[in-house]
């Protein structure tokens, strides 16, 4: 396979490249387990793409230049004619979509003192997924047992938010368990400058002025009674003017410590999930030269929608047709709506 060009998404299976796609769509995001992909080929001239041999179901990789976006497989297949125009139009996934799709099967079915680590990948190794863990996965789990129906991901998904981690697909065959904010900086959005179209939301109705989180432990020698009764935590939003409490019922065997701690994370997830920011920008690529990444940060400056912080890439939609040119679509959040609290495993 020859170098590809930078401007153009290329499709390839089995080593051979299809380019001169007429309209294009990838997506990719830190909040989807799967990256998905659109390509249309349609002119009014028969054309070599009637003749393309691409079936549904193949292996692919979707390609800007060097840079591979998704590694995954054809979905559908579309070969159309109309008094307008003829073509062939794709759709498909990364390799996260089978873990989507497909039932968690595992004999017998359950895991006793191991690692998250280690159960992941047994789940994954029948789809030649490798995994990819960054955060601490500690302890082992005394018991981990699947549950009826359950698939693939949610069963991963499930003993990340114990760990207090997230499970998603940087679309590129792995999956990754760990803090999706990777911290590094993409670009900068500046109003006047890069901005084709924004839009920044507030929403007061999930956020409160007051968080309190109770809870009950076991008492023992030094603790017991209505010491032990009575743990709570607490912390305020003071964004919140007006008084709006809400009271949380935290899982038993629970201290102060840890309910303040849910406490927080309740103020801080609301706080930054209720301000979403889309932005528009023309191009694909950000200031090093590279396709926009999720799980970057961006400096966001736009001034008429009163935004100016550094937000976290949640998701990148890139685009081309012959109405809109070629855009990059980023939705941006606070990073604080990614931290995560470790979950409380239940009783086996």
């Amino acid at each position: 396979m020859s170098v590809l060009p930078s401007h153009d998404i290329a499709l390839v299976v089995d080593g051979m490249a299809y380019l001169g796609w007429t309209s294009v769509e990838v997506g990719r995001a830190i909040d989807s387990a799967s990256g998905t992909f659109a390509l249309e080929l349609a002119s009014k001239e028969r054309t070599d793409a009637q003749e393309w041999d691409i079936a549904d179901g193949v292996a692919c990789e979707i390609r800007l230049g060097g840079a591979v976006l998704l590694t995954g497989y054809v979905d559908s297949v579309d070969r159309f004619i109309d008094p307008e125009a003829r073509g062939i139009r794709l759709r498909g996934r990364d390799k996260a979509a089978d873990l989507v799709d497909c039932s968690a099967v595992h004999k017998p079915g359950s895991w006793s003192g191991r690692r998250l680590e280690d159960i992941a990948r047994d789940l994954l190794a029948p789809f030649s997924i490798p995994l990819e863990v960054a955060g601490d996965t500690s302890p082992p789990f005394r018991k981990f047992a699947l549950q009826q129906g359950e698939t693939v991901f949610a069963a991963i998904e499930r003993m990340a938010r114990y760990r207090g981690l997230v499970a998603w697909s940087p679309g590129d065959g792995r999956l990754v368990i760990g803090n999706p904010d990777s911290g590094l900086r993409s670009g900068r959005i500046s109003e006047g400058e890069n901005v084709i179209a924004a839009e920044a939301s507030r929403d007061m109705s999930e956020r409160f002025s007051d968080y309190l989180v109770k809870g009950q432990a076991s008492g023992d020698d030094r603790r017991s009674g209505k010491a032990v009764a009575q743990a709570k935590g607490s912390a305020t939003d003071p964004e919140v003017t007006r008084y709006r409490p809400l009271l949380v019922i935290g899982e038993e065997q629970a201290d102060v410590a840890s309910l303040s701690r849910r406490a927080a994370w309740e103020a801080a997830v609301r706080s930054g999930r209720s301000k979403p920011v889309s932005v528009t920008l023309p191009g694909w690529f950000d200031d090093a030269g590279k396709p926009w990444q999720p799980g970057t940060r961006a400096a966001c400056r736009l001034q008429s929608l009163r935004v100016d912080a550094d937000l976290l890439v949640q998701r990148v939609t890139m685009s081309r047709d012959a109405e809109r040119g070629t855009l990059t679509e980023l939705e941006l959040v606070p990073p604080e709506a990614w931290s995560q609290l470790r979950e409380k495993e239940p009783a086996q």
